[in-house]
């Protein structure tokens, strides 16, 4: 395998759109990585990197960034100012937040924090509106913000394996939602919004597995998908039967 010194080196005088420096070994990024303007994509998957440089707003061409598998455990605002950007990929690292205007980035389409340490988005994360496709599993998130409704061309959310106890009645708003993953949360109720996403439909996807919905939510679920499920959420007694669980619900406990 070549150095990352001797791939830098000709990727400098190359002037090259891509660089690879995947599993190099690097503890930090290589100040003259930030000197090829003309770079479109940047893989440093796989190395031990503890933090970012803040010049990173200097590559204004990249489309797609990969620190995966690092040790980071945050990244700079600048990234939000790489206008270029498309495809982000920060999932196996330390990141226990994510930086203050991340949610300005023009040009997201695809966003992978999975697999790290996060316990809140900031409701900024609703300007991401190009995003089209988000992986948050294994995190920490035990809520998410009303702003998530923002993202319209959202077709692929994925949320397993986190502290979920709620989902917000504005993720009816992701009308071109075609896979919502939530299996192996903490959901005991769901919004009778969801039942607005495309979510009963062919070719569509939702996980709910090992959650802890009332019985009167996993039995439909469990017999007939999404659809019996969906048919439920749209009852119009939906909220009083949701009251009614509640009420049981220590009752219920305790039988256990």
């Amino acid at each position: 395998m070549p150095s990352a010194k001797s791939l830098i080196k000709t990727a400098v005088a190359n002037q090259a759109t891509e660089l690879d420096l995947n599993e190099q070994g690097l503890k930090h990024v290589p100040a003259e990585v930030l000197e090829i303007k003309s770079l479109t994509k940047l893989n440093l998957s796989n190395n031990v990197l503890l933090d970012l440089p803040d010049d990173l707003s200097g590559l204004q061409k990249l489309e797609f960034f990969s620190v995966y598998g690092n040790k980071l455990g945050s990244l700079p605002t600048s990234i939000s100012t790489i206008r270029s950007l498309k495809y982000f990929t920060a999932s196996n690292n330390q990141l226990y937040e994510l930086p203050q205007g991340f949610g300005t980035s023009p040009s997201l389409i695809y966003l992978d924090c999975s697999c790290n340490m996060l316990e809140e988005l900031s409701p900024n994360f609703g300007f991401l509106t190009t995003l089209r496709t988000l992986h948050l599993a294994d995190n920490h998130l035990k809520a998410l913000p009303p702003e998530i409704g923002k993202l319209k061309l959202l077709t692929t959310l994925v949320l397993s394996n986190n502290e979920l106890e709620t989902l917000p009645p504005e993720i009816g708003n992701l009308q071109e939602l075609k896979c919502l993953q939530l299996e192996r949360n903490k959901l005991k109720t769901l919004p009778k919004e969801l039942a607005q996403t495309p979510l009963d439909s062919g070719g569509t996807t939702l996980k709910l597995h090992k959650n802890k919905l009332y019985p009167f939510l996993q039995e439909p679920y469990d017999e007939g998908g999404a659809k019996a499920l969906f048919e439920v959420l749209r009852l119009p007694e939906y909220e009083e039967r949701l009251q009614e669980a509640e009420k049981d619900e220590p009752k219920g406990r305790k039988k256990k």
